[in-house]
């Protein structure tokens, strides 16, 4: 392809500048005298320009085929080597391979020191541990219950909203049925009434009633207190404490307003709109 361009670019500078010089140098033209209009053309301006093209389209691809094969060369220099440099470099790979044959079979004696070491292991006196474990006495879950309630006052509170809610539901219940609620004088609660602090509400209504999880003997301390004319009622957990940014307002329980409430000391419960002052 290569000779083949560079005879075909000889031809056209050849016959284009012919073309371009029979305008000028004295050149005799009596061979063109059987192809007509042959002589009038060359005689042309028309001549001079298609000559010089030709030359100059053949010049052009002398030069493409110079340069085109001059790089071809270099790559297949290149790739002809690069098999030569695979092939040592796979030779050396092929030497490399057979060498970690040995390194496998000098780690094989290794196995027996593993087996000794469980032999060591075993006399642990693990059999006499679980007897000292067993015989501690299990503490007393109710009495850890309370004393953790007691040590953090988020946890007394929850325990009230649910036990207030569980109340507050069984009233709705006893008015759904009795068309009021069940009467009780004066805000009191277990220390005054005892386990019957609301009137005929358990076991009909609630299995049994519940009372404060930090109740203790003392006159004064939190207790579940219980006021209603049938009418209207009241329900609240009286004189607790609210340290720790412990949130009750959940549920529709609400803080009473009317016992100038503290973090230290405060109520909430339940309230119809009638007994909101009591």
């Amino acid at each position: 392809m290569r000779g083949f361009l560079i005879l075909l670019g000889l031809l056209l500078v050849l016959g284009g500048g012919a073309l371009a010089g029979a305008k000028y140098a004295p050149v005799d033209l009596s061979m063109l005298d059987r192809v007509a209009g042959a002589k009038e053309f060359v005689a042309s301006p028309m001549a001079l320009y298609a000559g010089a093209g030709a030359a100059g389209f053949g010049l052009l691809l002398i030069v493409i085929a110079v340069a085109t094969g001059g790089k071809k060369k270099e790559p297949g220099r290149v790739a002809k080597a690069a098999p030569k440099e695979a092939d040592k470099a796979k030779g050396t790979e092929r030497t490399i391979v057979p060498e970690p044959a040995p390194v496998m079979a000098v780690a094989k004696p290794a196995e027996p020191a593993r087996a000794t070491q469980p032999l060591a292991a075993a006399p642990a006196p693990q059999p006499a541990a679980k007897p000292t474990a067993s015989g501690q006495p299990p503490p007393s879950s109710e009495n850890d219950l309370l004393s953790a309630w007691r040590r953090d006052p988020r946890l007394l509170n929850r325990k009230r909203v649910t036990d207030l809610v569980s109340i507050n539901d069984a009233l709705k219940a006893y008015y759904a049925k009795n068309g009021a609620y069940p009467k009780a004088a004066g805000l009191s609660g277990f220390r005054e009434r005892g386990a019957a602090w609301i009137p005929n509400l358990a076991p009909d209504f609630v299995a049994e009633l519940p009372r404060d999880p930090a109740l203790s003997g003392d006159i004064a301390g939190p207790q579940y207190v219980y006021v209603s004319d049938g009418a209207d009622y009241k329900l609240l957990a009286q004189g607790v404490s609210l340290v720790g940014g412990t949130h009750v307002e959940v549920l529709g329980v609400r803080i009473d307003p009317t016992r100038q409430p503290t973090a230290e000391n405060a109520s909430f419960g339940f309230w119809s709109p009638g007994f909101a002052e009591a």
